[in-house]
């Protein structure tokens, strides 16, 4: 992702949980498909884990949005790229009517076996405000979202969580210092859209605010000179 690598000096970098933030319709799930699908054509095996959507739904809508990617399905043949959809998560979720943190340790096991299965380097988890609905309590919040950087650390595995925000959305309680990275996607102006890298260890990343379109071949990044730093 040329644009992104250039302004991460290199990309990120290997091993860092990366939480990417934006409102809706931002392009937050298309970024972090192009990132597994990059991957995937490297040889890295990617899972993407979705909270949001069924497994046929999501491939169908990234095949139509990305339509200049015309190997997905090879790779989704070849399990290079793999796509978990709320099918095998709900079962959890719904019993964490009753326990959050059941739900949650069900969730965080099946991830493992994932992972360990496909030998996946890098995945996608899309998306962390679906689990924080299912707890009011900060602290518990802040106990689960820990939990999940350090297992996927452990996994060695490269990460990209999504996070909605925006108007109406409680960020609150959200443990933004736990993680390696975060990755900003939103709005400026008269509809520009613009990516800021507000922090990503281990690396020199570029701090000032680029301009970014969703095109057939993924996302396009800019240099802005219009957008003021924030």
């Amino acid at each position: 992702m040329a644009g992104i690598d250039a302004m991460l000096d290199g990309g990120i970098p290997e091993g860092n949980q990366v939480i990417l933030a934006g409102g809706p319709g931002a392009g937050k799930t298309l970024l972090a498909f192009e990132y597994l699908y990059r991957g995937a054509k490297q040889g890295e095996p990617g899972i993407f884990f979705s909270f949001n959507e069924d497994a046929d739904s999501l491939l169908r809508c990234m095949k139509e949005s990305l339509s200049g990617f015309t190997d997905i399905d090879e790779l989704v043949m070849s399990k290079k790229l793999m796509i978990f959809g709320y099918e095998e998560t709900k079962t959890f979720m719904q019993k964490g009517s009753e326990s959050t943190n059941y739900a949650f340790t069900g969730m965080i096991s099946q991830l493992q076996s994932r992972i360990e299965d496909y030998h996946a380097t890098r995945v996608v988890i899309d998306s962390l405000s679906y689990i924080r609905s299912y707890t009011k309590d900060p602290f518990e919040y802040r106990n689960l979202s820990t939990s999940l950087v350090v297992i996927l650390s452990r996994q060695h595995v490269t990460s990209l969580l999504t996070l909605e925000t925006g108007p109406g959305t409680d960020t609150a309680h959200q443990e933004f210092f736990i993680y390696d990275g975060i990755i900003v996607l939103g709005t400026h102006g008269a509809g520009n859209q613009i990516l800021a890298i507000r922090k990503m260890r281990s690396a020199n990343h570029a701090r000032a605010i680029s301009q970014y379109k969703i095109t057939k071949d993924g996302l396009k990044v800019t240099p802005s000179q219009a957008a003021p730093a924030q």
